[in-house]
């Protein structure tokens, strides 16, 4: 296990538009980013034997402050420890110029570590809004306890989204890098647990048709290419954090948006999640019934929480009367014993 060591925490206020994290490689699907973080804790947290831990991708950040509000009243999630955060705006101008990850730790009152997983490219029109300038987009670790040993791993097999007619039209969804994990190990009293918040790879467009095909016997017999492709993506980002936690003694939670479509709609074994059930890690809501797991409109339980070394005591989604329309995921919790 290595050594403590507290994230060095940045004491200027970043001007998102212009103080960039990234520089581009000369491969599109790489870049050179550092990690950016602050602490807006106001006192010491009295350390716990147990923790609420939540999941949520933010949607970009577009209904922030409805968001924040949420979080701060009764909204049947309960008020979060740790926070893992996906797809997070810094100053894009689709989500009014601000940094996401920033303004939930301050709200919070918590410190936050950031990493980028993608520069967003000028388009005019797209599936989630226009982009007029080059702006960045990624995960989050938002806690009420220090963060320390933070980490950006950058997956090695990832999807590119550097598309050439994109880029030129200025339209789809054009943008550097790829897929990322931010790691973290989280200190509450004299105990430290690891946290890795994950955006996995998406589905492609046919994998998305597939899923939606009558049955997954008529999926079988179209051959299930979209699926296998895009699952092989995944199913390698998973295997790299099971190997970088496998030498850990403290406890694990490794949460997000992991984008499996299949998991819990099949009787095959969805191969990322399988992987961690078989690496030893427990699926925080196993015990709720799949038809309550949906956190999307498409009815896909893809936004989970799975720990090693922990014991999860309750385990909720967001309730859908209340979060549906805040972001176009619910968010997911769960009580992690140390």
């Amino acid at each position: 296990m290595m050594s403590w060591q507290e994230f060095l925490w940045q004491k200027e206020e970043p001007d998102p538009t212009r103080d960039r994290l990234c520089t581009r490689s000369c491969a599109p699907t790489h870049l050179d980013c550092r990690i950016e973080g602050a602490n807006f804790t106001r006192q010491h947290a009295a350390p716990k034997d147990e923790i609420v831990l939540c999941a949520y991708n933010v949607e970009r950040g577009r209904r922030l402050d409805d968001q924040l509000r949420a979080f701060a009243g009764d909204s049947g999630v309960p008020s979060p420890d740790v926070l893992l955060i996906n797809e997070a705006d810094r100053g894009c101008t689709r989500s009014g110029k601000r940094n996401v990850a920033r303004d939930y730790a301050r709200e919070f009152g918590m410190c936050y570590v950031y990493g980028v997983e993608f520069i967003e490219l000028p388009r005019f029109f797209g599936p989630d809004g226009s982009i007029r300038r080059r702006c960045e987009h990624g995960n989050a670790i938002v806690s009420r306890f220090p963060l320390g040993n933070v980490r950006l791993i950058r997956h090695k097999r990832a999807r590119s989204w550097h598309s050439a007619v994109q880029r030129v039209l200025h339209i789809g969804q054009p943008r550097l890098g790829g897929r990322v994990a931010l790691a973290a190990d989280v200190r509450i009293g004299e105990q430290t647990l690891r946290a890795y918040s994950v955006h996995f790879d998406s589905p492609t467009l046919l994998s998305r048709i597939e899923a939606r095909a009558s049955s997954w016997r008529t999926l079988s017999r179209l051959g299930g290419r979209g699926s296998r492709d895009s699952e092989a993506y995944r199913e390698a980002q998973v295997g790299e954090l099971i190997e970088d936690a496998s030498g850990l003694s403290q406890g694990v939670v490794i949460g997000g948006d992991m984008n499996v479509i299949r998991y819990l709609r099949s009787d095959e074994p969805e191969p990322a999640t399988g992987a961690l059930l078989e690496a030893g890690y427990a699926d925080a809501h196993a015990a709720l019934p799949a038809g309550e797991r949906a956190t999307t409109d498409s009815g896909w339980a893809i936004d989970l929480i799975f720990g090693r070394g922990v014991r999860f005591t309750a385990a909720g989604v967001g309730p859908r009367a209340f979060w549906g329309g805040l972001s176009d995921h619910l968010p997911v919790w769960a009580r992690v014993t140390l």
